[in-house]
């Protein structure tokens, strides 16, 4: 299994941790505003890390990092090869989390089972029907595995933080009322602004983000669900219009 992206520290990525992040190749989703194309659609052009490098680094910071963040793409798709991966990690010894979109549970479920993670990020896509989610995937999905993976990830014990992005057009107001219900009792809600530049839609690229006073309206919405609701991406909007206006 090839790593294709590698931040040595980060603080975004895991909420209260610094933290490396791994990136692996490909999806089985093709998310309209994902800005990751070349990663989920063509990783063998992106040069691969030297995972000698990678773990020379981890071994180098710990007790200073905290842990690792394993994202993509769809870490799940690498099922044995992921499991050594976080093994690996766990020796250094360092603490993993990784991000998923939760469409193969019997992978999330697994690697909760075997203790071989500290922290678990889902993204949750759209309401909770197979016509939705196919709206803002792109492909067939199998909504009753990510309401499994939901489950799982609730009942875990481990902090685990719920994803949404909202783009205008695609995900708003409407369908943030309708996948509230299926949060509750989750320990954190993020609402997330996307980002136009590089969307997989090219069209998506000339849409203007949620102002953040949108957002803050969807993230009221959810406050009843769960026990956190964070926002990210306020100033999605004033850099998209800075950047339209350079060109």
């Amino acid at each position: 299994m090839d790593i294709k992206g590698f931040i040595p520290t980060s603080l975004i990525e895991w909420e209260g941790k610094l933290a490396s992040v791994l990136f692996l190749p490909r999806c089985n989703l093709r998310c309209h505003y994902c800005h990751a194309g070349q990663l989920i659609c063509n990783p063998e052009r992106i040069e691969t890390v030297p995972r000698e490098e990678i773990f020379d680094h981890l071994r180098r910071q710990r007790g200073w990092l905290d842990g690792v963040v394993i994202t993509g793409g769809e870490p799940t798709l690498h099922g044995e090869a992921l499991r050594e991966l976080i093994a690996e990690i766990r020796a250094v010894p360092l603490q993993v989390m990784i991000e998923t979109n939760g469409t193969r549970p019997e992978w999330v479920g697994r690697l909760i089972a075997e203790g071989a993670l500290a922290a678990v990020a889902m993204d949750m896509k759209a309401p909770l029907t197979a016509t939705d989610y196919s709206r803002i995937t792109g492909v067939e999905v199998d909504v009753n595995d990510v309401r499994h993976s939901l489950r799982l990830i609730k009942e875990s014990g481990l902090p685990h933080e719920f994803r949404i992005t909202v783009v205008p057009g695609l995900i708003g107001p409407d369908d943030i009322a309708r996948m509230a219900p299926d949060l509750d009792g989750a320990d954190t809600v993020a609402v997330q602004n996307f980002k136009p530049a590089l969307c997989l839609e090219p069209a998506l690229r000339e849409v203007t983000p949620y102002s953040p006073e949108d957002l803050d309206a969807m993230a009221e919405i959810l406050e009843p669900h769960a026990r956190r609701v964070v926002v990210r991406g306020r100033d999605a909007a004033a850099l998209a219009a800075s950047n339209a206006s350079d060109m």
